[in-house]
């Protein structure tokens, strides 16, 4: 009975000593971490382009930041070590996705100025004034979270210290700027600099004022709204063959 019961353990810790080599295997055989490794700038961008996802899908006071964590595959620590808090997640967004023409849309007003300030190769029609608010009004319309969390930011960045000041300080000169230094088609009224900058100038404050008009008028659409705006800016026969 002894050598039975001797021999069933010895059988019960061979089988069990095989399991933990197997397991000790398959632990040795699979990488700790097989999370690729980004450079600070690559993981920003990552960490931007999960925000809006989840910025569109809850709002942008409405996930918890471990969900962000857990969308690029970090802890909460190590993802504060790129974004302090959540303005300051909140303001990088709106940085990188708003008006930049690093993002991936193509009618961000930044991507706009950049392509159709390339004259070699852009058409006669990209270098359209018109055409080129009017594709940048009608993509923010398709992310009005995104609108409303850049007017928000917009008010509370006039702190001095808020992570956007710097960004909303700078914004209206540096894309008045882009935006006169295009070779635009224009009509030959408008072909004076100082005609052109202005109108420039109301065209660009009109499209925030329709931002936020948009937001608080149940009645009529943003681009309701900017239809009316470009009947005024552009008004016909003026324009009529430079939209």
């Amino acid at each position: 009975m002894k050598t039975h019961v001797d021999s069933g353990n010895s059988i019960l810790q061979i089988s069990m000593e095989s399991q933990e080599n197997t397991s000790a295997n398959s632990i040795k055989s699979r990488p700790i971490n097989q999370r690729k490794r980004l450079s600070p700038a690559q993981r920003r961008k990552q960490i931007t382009q999960e925000a809006v996802t989840l910025i569109t899908q809850y709002g942008s006071y409405g996930f918890p930041m471990q969900a962000l964590a857990d969308a690029v595959g970090m802890t909460l620590p190590g993802l504060n070590h790129y974004v302090k808090n959540r303005e300051e997640l909140l303001s990088l967004v709106i940085e990188t996705f708003y008006d930049s023409e690093e993002s991936n849309a193509p009618t961000t007003l930044g991507a706009t100025i950049n392509h159709c300030d390339q004259s070699d190769s852009a058409t006669k029609e990209c270098r359209h004034l018109p055409s080129a608010l009017h594709e940048t009004v009608c993509f923010n319309a398709k992310r009005p979270e995104l609108v409303a969390l850049f007017m928000r930011l917009a008010i509370e960045a006039s702190d001095p210290q808020h992570p956007a000041h710097e960004f909303y300080q700078n914004r209206h000169g540096s894309i008045l700027t882009d935006m006169t230094s295009v070779d635009w088609e224009l009509p030959e009224e408008y072909r004076d600099p100082e005609r052109l900058h202005d109108l420039i100038v109301t065209a660009f404050f009109a499209m925030d004022g329709v931002q936020i008009q948009s937001l608080t008028n149940p009645n009529e659409s943003m681009m309701q709204l900017w239809e009316r705006a470009e009947r005024i800016l552009f008004p016909s026969p003026t324009w009529d063959g430079y939209r």
